[in-house]
């Protein structure tokens, strides 16, 4: 099987930015190559179809390349399509593709449990496990109790499953047939043709399509949601002295290699590791000490991280500079004692 992952739109959602698939996710990689994470497919299955813009401005499939490893599989039209149904339709025509496709749309994520199907099937999920997603914006599904769509409509709600953006065609030959009929109706030809429109129009002519539920959905369809998606993590640079331990010196009492932790601080820094948020300490001893500190620091049960050592006794200030890619504050400071018994509910409050 193929899976189109189509990004060929212009991404009015996000303005005065890059292509939205192209946005750097916190450790830089972009938000296409998240979006497939989860579907655990070879590179070599996946088909992206971009704008030739975007290859001449940004040199999307160098990138590409460069963020998979390898030499991925492009389609690159000229135009922006009217619907992803286009899109899809233009790939199939340019690739040539004979076999079982998937399309997956590229600002979001899932985890698909059983990928490859003898049969065709939509990929979703229920609005009863999630507090934060748009009901609005997405299309809906009802089943019979063998999980066979009965029913698909767009923007209407109309049970508690909602499509995620994965769609499963058995054959490229009925896709296209299909494509090609609807869009010779003149209600449909001058206006977007969804992808459940065709899957609606297939299952009236005696196609089966099922449903697949899905884990870890995560959705960046706007501004909004991808903001709130990069505000989840951070960076945190950590002082090991006075803050992880206490403050030592080299020339009195206590000496940096007897200084004490401070249990409340470890605690803390312990469960934003366990979070899944990216650490850095710094510290004022010298490089000499590294042998030393890395053995505190593993003592205590905290994550062996880089250390930045040599910082001088002095404030310490973060320069960062703004940029629409990030929207975000792209710095900020936190100072509390190391013993703050309410160390952790603050920081959650800062956060």
């Amino acid at each position: 099987m193929k899976i189109i992952v189509p990004c060929a739109g212009r991404s009015s959602r996000f303005p005065n930015m890059a292509p939205k698939w192209m946005l750097p996710d916190n450790d830089g990689l972009p938000m296409v190559y998240k979006a497939v994470q989860g579907l655990g497919a070879k590179v070599d299955d996946f088909i992206f179809t971009i704008l030739a813009e975007h290859e001449e401005r940004f040199q999307a499939r160098a990138g590409l390349r460069a963020a998979f490893g390898q030499e991925v599989n492009t389609v690159i039209l000229d135009e922006p399509t009217r619907s992803q149904s286009e899109t899809v339709q233009q790939t199939l025509l340019k690739s040539g593709i004979d076999e079982p496709f998937m399309v997956k749309d590229s600002d979001n994520y899932f985890e698909v449990p059983h990928l490859y199907q003898a049969y065709n099937y939509v990929c979703v999920a229920s609005l009863s496990s999630f507090t934060q997603v748009n009901p609005q914006n997405k299309s809906y599904v009802q089943v019979d109790q063998e999980d066979v769509i009965v029913n698909f409509r767009e923007k209407q709600v109309i049970s508690d499953l909602f499509s995620v953006g994965g769609y499963y065609f058995s054959s490229p030959k009925e896709f296209l047939g299909a494509y090609d009929e609807l869009m010779s109706e003149p209600r449909l030809s001058a206006n977007e043709l969804y992808l459940s429109e065709i899957i609606g129009y297939l299952a009236l002519k005696g196609s089966v399509f099922r449903i697949q539920r899905i884990k870890q959905y995560q959705d960046w369809g706007t501004v909004h949601e991808w903001r709130d998606y990069l505000q989840g993590r951070r960076v945190f640079f950590i002082s090991v002295d006075g803050f992880l331990f206490e403050q030592g010196s080299l020339f009195f009492k206590p000496g940096f290699d007897a200084v004490k932790p401070n249990p409340v601080a470890i605690e803390t820094v312990q469960k934003l590791a366990e979070e899944g948020q990216t650490i850095f300490y710094l510290s004022i001893r010298p490089p000499s000490l590294e042998a030393i500190t890395k053995k505190q620091i593993a003592d205590t049960g905290l994550p062996e991280r880089p250390i930045q050592f040599g910082c001088d006794l002095a404030q310490w200030t973060l320069l960062t500079a703004p940029h629409p890619n990030q929207p975000f504050r792209t710095s900020h400071a936190i100072e509390m004692a190391a013993d703050d018994p309410n160390m952790a509910e603050k920081l959650e409050l800062e956060r």
